[in-house]
């Protein structure tokens, strides 16, 4: 017992000792260096983080870039895919299909030896690869080998084949339908004989029924890689000019847009725009010094003005740098500049934009920046502009004066150029409501002009009596354009997906036309006509222009 009591105290002894070694400061000290690697530790932790993020950022911008490279290549190949197509296609409707493939494929089904050493297919599991390679032989351009010259059938019904149209009146149809034709009626009589072969007949019947539509579709333009926002009809040539989100500015030569067969190219492209293009116009040559102009403008809120070339002074396949350059730009609003209109008749130019002001610019060929006129635009009770233009259109009547209508507001405004004030406005409800706003402005007839809203209305302002005097309901989709043609008698209204055609003379609808695929949820976004003839365009969010011809 006695030694385990000493060694006891021995041992309390020792760490009474170590105890007194350790004091307040000794411990400072001690958490002070703590503290100090702590930070050390985590300052490099910090710097090392940064560096991982970093090449984490720069990895990430490497596949960013490979991925639009890839897109990129993507659209490539299937422009190529397309030329190729359309390329076979003028072979074999020419019929100067290679020969190589000719003889190559005679020559591979002369040989038995070589056909017998192929794996035959089922007739059972080749029956759905029909198609595929009917279509394959079609553009290839060697279907003529495959099919052997087939003898005309003859058609022993002496009674047309009946086609119900949605125009057609059925008690019509009822009698035509009774009517037995003689089988020595003469071929111009519309109705099938015995020696006429039943795809005849019904290409005959397709072609007299299309002949009654007034509108026709006569040719599309592909060129464009994005939505087509706006475009401009010149004239006195035969020259359309488009603008795209795509940031290009194409010019195209519709002389021969009659021939489907033939694909209209553009035969200049003007890319000096950095962002997307939604406004477009111009301005022919007139009198001596003064050149074909345009005017384009976007989401960078300037405005580009450009002379360019007729199609005979510029060589489609050539050199074009020279007419790449922009003879004009000035920033013209802070927003977006959404509607663009010219006054050829007293050289002025008109501009929307998001930032709620519509401004006024001289048109002049000084390579100076144009100073501005007046601004224009819809203003509170502090005098401050609100809201944003959403269409602005010249009047006929009176050159002077344009008509404007704005996001937030049922109203029409009525501007004079001359002092820069409203002198007019028209209201055509008596609430304000944001989903009847207009879209666009169509002059009709001399005094008159036509609005596309929101809320699927279409409505025709009297602007002598300042009064709204009628309106058409197009359906609950808003409609985005509406135009007129030469004589006034239709009405085109692009509305969803399709393009309505309203009768004047009869108040009703006559004709609804195929639009172009939606992207976005948008699907037609201009209609723009010509002025001297009855001819208008469709503009697609697809990137599609369709050039339609109206009686």
């Amino acid at each position: 017992m006695s030694q385990e009591s000493v060694s006891i105290s021995t041992l309390i002894q020792k760490n009474a000792q170590q105890n007194t070694q350790y004091n307040w400061v000794g411990v400072l000290e001690f958490l002070h260096e703590q503290h100090k690697q702590m930070q050390y530790k985590d300052c490099e932790w910090a710097l090392e983080k940064s560096q991982m993020q970093q090449k984490i950022n720069e990895l990430e911008g490497v596949v960013k870039g490979q991925e639009r490279v890839i897109t990129d290549l993507g659209k490539r190949c299937k422009m190529l895919e397309v030329a190729l197509r359309q390329e076979r296609l003028k072979y074999q409707q020419n019929g100067q299909a290679p020969d190589y493939l000719n003889q190559l494929l005679k020559e591979n089904i002369e040989n038995q030896s070589q056909i017998q050493n192929y794996q035959t297919i089922p007739k059972r599991k080749a029956k759905p690869y029909r198609p595929l390679l009917q279509k394959i032989i079609q553009e290839v351009g060697l279907q003529s080998i495959f099919s052997p010259p087939s003898s005309p059938k003859i058609e022993h019904s002496n009674r047309p084949s009946v086609m119900l149209t949605p125009n057609q009146n059925v008690t019509s149809i009822v009698q035509n339908s009774g009517r037995q034709s003689p089988t020595n009626m003469n071929s111009t009589s519309g109705f099938p004989t015995h020696n006429r072969s039943k795809s005849q007949n019904i290409n005959e019947e397709q072609a007299q029924v299309a002949s009654k539509d007034p509108v026709q579709l006569q040719n599309t333009l592909r060129h464009h890689l994005d939505g087509v926002r706006d475009a401009y009809f010149f004239n006195n040539m035969t020259i359309l000019a488009t603008v795209s989100e795509d940031c290009q500015l194409k010019l195209w030569d519709y002389q021969n847009y009659q021939q489907q067969q033939n694909q209209i190219e553009p035969y200049l492209t003007l890319r000096d725009h950095t962002g997307p293009l939604f406004a477009i116009a111009g301005i022919e040559q007139r009198m001596k010094g003064i050149q074909n102009t345009i005017f384009s403008a976007g989401a960078e809120g300037a405005i580009k003005m450009w002379y360019f070339p007729l199609p005979d002074e510029c060589d489609q396949l050539g050199q074009t740098e020279e007419f790449q350059q922009c003879r004009m730009t000035w920033q013209a609003h802070q927003d977006a500049i959404w509607q663009l209109k010219v006054n050829s008749q007293q050289n002025l130019l008109l501009s929307s934009a998001a930032d709620s002001l519509i401004k006024l610019w001289p048109i002049s060929d000084s390579q100076s920046e144009p100073k501005q006129l007046y601004q224009f635009g819809q203003k509170n009770q502090y005098g401050h502009f609100v809201d944003s233009p959403t269409a602005i259109s010249w009047l006929q009547h009176n050159q002077n004066y344009f008509a404007s209508g704005f996001m937030n507001s049922c109203i029409l405004s009525i501007f004079d150029t001359e002092n820069g004030r409203n002198v007019q406005n028209i209201k055509y409800l008596q609430e304000n409501n944001t989903q009847a706003q207009i879209n666009q402005l169509t002059q009709f007839q001399q005094s008159c002009l036509i609005s596309s809203h929101d809320d699927g209305k279409l409505r025709i302002f009297d602007l002598q009596q300042s009064k709204l005097i009628s309106q058409i309901v197009c359906g609950n989709e808003p409609i985005t354009s509406a135009i007129t043609n030469l004589n006034n008698t239709m009405i085109y209204i692009a509305t969803g997906n399709v393009i309505k055609v309203w009768d004047t003379r009869r108040q009703q609808f006559i004709q609804e036309l195929q639009g172009h695929q939606s992207k976005y949820d948008e699907n037609i976004h201009n209609l723009v006509h010509h002025s001297s003839y009855n001819l208008f365009a469709s503009l697609g969010a697809d990137g599609q222009i369709k050039l339609f011809s109206s009686k």
